[in-house]
């Protein structure tokens, strides 16, 4: 990812409606797994400026976040997160075992056949694994190219890629009201000679925030109950083998 986009990130994430509703979402599918079993360890890959680190903190025993950028490591331990370091995906040390894996917004970026089998290696039989990836490659757009995306997932791909190291597979559309109006967006945006590509979430006006924040609550309440039909990510959760 381009060093512009994670201080951009910095400057929003905190207040913004698309990190504060998938935040939401993390913290309700954390309490549904804490309310059984308590998780130890968690480790949150591709953590980037520490967006999700609290979520952690609030079901967790003990925190850990690897990001691959240098300056994202930084921003977090601004934040207080002293527990974050530099690392790779798809290099991970096996030595110290996990209850939980959080991803969110990574597979994308990387090799991720290779990251999957890491991802599991760090996992106590058992463990659980949480991620949300970008969905559909009609959805293409800016924020896929200045974030140096590979690609954008079907769910069936997202099936074959987990299901020689993960059982109970679920996986489910996120971000569903929205859908529409950012695919036509999307495609107009394409018709665009000679545009610079921008980070689409600063482009939103700022009095939309708590509108929009408010829909993807009320989604994360259904996301639990109801398979809905379409969204611009896909979120799973999974538990290894």
């Amino acid at each position: 990812m381009e060093t512009a986009n994670y201080q951009q990130i910095e400057s929003i994430e905190q207040h913004n409606w698309w990190y504060k509703g998938k935040r939401d979402l993390f913290d309700q599918m954390l309490s549904r797994i804490t309310k059984h079993s308590k998780i130890e360890k968690a480790l949150d890959i591709g953590c980037g400026v520490g967006s999700n680190l609290e979520v952690l903190h609030r079901h967790t025993t003990e925190v850990k976040g690897i990001d691959f950028s240098e300056l994202a490591v930084e921003f977090c331990k601004q934040k207080g997160f002293k527990n974050v370091v530099k690392g790779d995906v798809c290099n991970l040390p096996k030595k110290e075992k996990f209850d939980l894996v959080l991803c969110s917004e990574l597979l994308e970026h990387v090799d991720d056949v290779k990251a999957v089998e890491h991802i599991s290696s760090v996992l106590k039989p058992g463990g659980i694994f949480i991620f949300s990836v970008p969905a559909h490659k009609y959805l293409w757009n800016d924020n896929d190219v200045i974030s140096h995306h590979l690609r954008r997932y079907k769910k069936e791909q997202l099936q074959r890629l987990l299901q020689n190291n993960f059982a109970h597979i679920r996986l489910g559309y996120w971000n569903s009201s929205l859908f529409l109006p950012t695919l036509i967006y999307y495609q107009l945006q394409k018709l665009q000679k000679n545009r610079k590509p921008v980070n689409n979430l600063t482009l939103i006006p700022k009095m939309l925030n708590s509108t929009l924040h408010g829909l993807l609550k009320l989604e994360n309440k259904l996301f639990h109950k109801v398979s809905l039909p379409q969204g611009i990510s896909i979120v799973g959760v999974a538990v290894k083998k």
